[in-house]
């Protein structure tokens, strides 16, 4: 289908589906990580720095099969105005896939929480007050996550890429507009593991991958449209019960919206 043919122009088609970013219980911020073993992401930011701990965020995306650079991280004010992008793809159109390799790791010097810390994720669309055609758009943009643990640890943290990928645990799949009623979208904890308490430790990392895609079938549906999705984590003690993303919510809300 070309561009004439869909109806579809890259402005139009995506315009604000680039507002895929990453939103954390704390102030996330871009800043040097003194470790030199993360150089197969492009790009990092922490999560969580409200926390005697930091949870590590490193990631690389690619659109259409071609590694591309992500939202500004060099400090905290480029991150905090321009935002993170773990996927921005407000040129897409019908048939454009993509995806992102995430890698988390927790960093404790001070040794606040010697049992590691529980990981949740939240992939929240944006689709509240969304109108007739923004809703089409989402039935039409289609997300899946997995666990990037490879086959048997074989080829575990490789990336999105990579031939193990699709043997990861699956974490989540749908379009945005089904995953706005999946579980996923009020937070989840991470556990990709089949013994132990699921807690991430200093000595380990925690990889996702995450693909989507474009349907390109859906005709004109969706036209002038506008998509976007929060990706947020979080990391609680390894003692804590709850949701953290459900407390912060009764709270008061403190959850910082990074890549709105």
């Amino acid at each position: 289908m070309t561009q004439k043919e869909s109806g579809l122009t890259r402005r139009e088609a995506l315009a604000g589906a680039g507002a895929v970013g990453f939103a954390a219980l704390g102030a996330a911020s871009g800043r040097p990580t003194g470790t030199d073993s993360w150089g197969e992401y492009t790009d990092y930011t922490y999560a969580q720095t409200d926390r005697p701990w930091d949870l590590l965020v490193g990631w690389r995306r690619t659109e259409n099969g071609t590694v591309v650079d992500s939202s500004p991280t060099d400090a905290e004010d480029d991150v905090e105005a321009a935002g993170i992008r773990l996927v921005d793809v407000d040129n897409a159109l019908p048939h454009d896939t993509g995806t992102a390799s995430v890698g988390l790791r927790l960093e404790d010097p001070a040794g606040a929480a010697p049992d590691g810390v529980r990981v949740w994720l939240k992939i929240a669309p944006g689709l509240d007050g969304a109108d007739a055609a923004s809703r089409a758009l989402a039935e039409r943009i289609r997300l899946e996550v997995r666990y990037d643990t490879g086959l048997l640890g074989v080829g575990a943290c490789a990336g999105a890429e990579s031939d193990f990928a699709g043997y990861g645990e699956l974490i989540a799949a749908g379009t945005l507009a089904e995953l706005s009623a999946d579980p996923v979208a009020t937070g989840i904890e991470l556990d990709p593991t089949l013994l132990g308490n699921g807690c991430l430790t200093t000595e380990e990392r925690r990889c996702l991958t995450f693909t989507w895609e474009f349907d390109g079938e859906g005709g004109n549906a969706g036209q002038g449209g506008a998509v976007d999705f929060d990706v947020r984590f979080a990391a609680d003690d390894c003692s804590a019960e709850g949701n953290p993303f459900a407390m912060s919510d009764v709270s008061d809300g403190n959850a910082t919206e990074v890549g709105q």
